[in-house]
């Protein structure tokens, strides 16, 4: 039964069954992409209904229809796979979980949040991300040779669209614009700003979208670069890449940002080449953490996929097991633990080298994975399981942080 609450300016919807925690969590994260009138979903404690928040104005029946037709295909969602656990590590330090990190790092100096999913930051922060970044390049050079690469924080919209991404995550794009090269509209936009306390932005049909847009995967801007080559013997890049992932109300200090830094892996060649560099690549992350030895657990995982295409995308995955997802203890607001997604490791399969034209030493598509790092979150959970106490940190990383 579903039923509307005009005092609470709240809907009560049921979903279509009920549905695991995995699912519920899911529904809850990716229900800011539904209406801009929704301020959340929250699923109800028996998991068979939600409340959807609605903003004021909100037009309830148009509002309900799209949040029906979300939950209809959210919950279609299989969960309960069989997860393999490749990684598992344990914590050295037996001291408590340090709470409101961001908090804390904004309170020190060390960190400076903008508030729309972007930071600034410096001191032992700045030192501990150079630190997993360096340590990560230097152990993928010497385990597969990697060559050292730089790739723009901008890639064009073709590119994206052939690497399969406004098909699985159209949510998370970000496309650049410009004003149109119109000198009235350019004068319109100058004097609005000439002498207003804040920006005043210029009408949307003055606003030119050309294809470019930011990086939302780090190792996109590499498969271009590849085409017409072919590989024989198999080969490895490794870079530092800017990524940016539109996260709407999700963003929340380093747990969530819009915009962040991934130390990235890409291996190419043959099937067996690939594979064996991925089984390879497992204990490698695991030397990656050595320098605050924090705990690790690394199982099968996959993408938070846009809700119409999620159900099957995901059963895909899990199915193919295509994806290994590295997770760090870190904090909730309430204090409860939670399993922090910091990178992943990836099979492609012939997927970029059909599409970006480069061959493996047969004369067949190449096959492609990847390792992505993401370094703000890695800092997030050393500062989680050791504090701001600088006693508390490994003696090899105390006087590289707070020397």
């Amino acid at each position: 039964m579903n039923k509307h609450s005009t005092d609470f300016n709240q809907i009560v919807l049921d979903l279509p069954r009920q549905v695991d925690t995995e699912v519920a969590g899911d529904i809850e994260k990716e229900s800011v992409f539904v209406s801009p009138w929704i301020e959340r979903i929250k699923v109800n404690e028996d998991r068979s209904s939600v409340n959807v928040e609605l903003r004021p104005g909100a037009n309830v029946e148009e509002v309900a229809g799209k949040a029906r037709r979300y939950l209809d295909v959210m919950a279609k969602q299989l969960s309960g796979f069989e997860i393999k656990v490749f990684i598992e590590t344990k914590r050295k330090d037996t001291g408590p979980y340090q709470l409101g990190v961001n908090e804390g790092l904004i309170e020190r100096g060390w960190m400076h949040d903008y508030g729309k999913g972007q930071v600034a930051y410096s001191g032992p922060v700045l030192k501990l991300a150079r630190l997993i970044n360096e340590r990560s390049g230097e152990l993928y050079a010497q385990a597969f040779g990697a060559k050292d690469g730089h790739f723009p924080a901008m890639v064009d919209a073709d590119t994206l669209q052939k690497c399969g991404y406004f098909d699985s995550h159209p949510n998370a794009v970000t496309f650049l614009g410009n004003v149109v090269e119109d000198i009235d509209a350019l004068e319109e936009f100058r004097v609005a700003n000439s002498c207003s306390e804040g920006a005043i932005l210029p009408p949307h049909e003055h606003i030119h979208v050309d294809g470019m847009c930011l990086n939302p995967a780090a190792c996109f801007p590499c498969y271009p670069t590849l085409t017409g080559k072919t590989f024989a013997d198999g080969a490895a890049y490794s870079w530092l890449g800017r990524v940016f992932r539109y996260e709407s109300r999700n963003i929340n200090g380093l747990d969530r940002l819009y915009e962040f830094n991934v130390r990235e892996l890409v291996f190419v060649g043959s099937e067996d080449y690939v594979r064996s560099c991925r089984a390879k690549a497992l204990p490698i992350v695991e030397d990656a953490r050595q320098p605050d030895r924090h705990r690790l657990h690394g199982a099968d995982g996959d993408d938070p996929f846009f809700a119409t295409v999620s159900a099957a995308k995901k059963f895909w995955q899990a199915a193919q097991e295509v994806k290994n997802e590295i997770k760090i203890p870190a904090l909730s607001s309430d204090g409860s633990v939670k399993q922090l997604a910091c990178g992943s490791i990836n099979l492609h399969g012939n997927f970029f080298g059909k599409r970006f034209g480069f061959n493996d030493g047969a004369g067949e598509p190449a096959q492609t994975g990847c390792v992505g790092l993401g370094i703000e979150r890695w800092v997030l959970a050393a500062f989680t399981q050791h504090g701001f106490d600088e006693r508390r940190w490994p003696e090899s990383v105390r006087e590289k942080l707070f020397g």
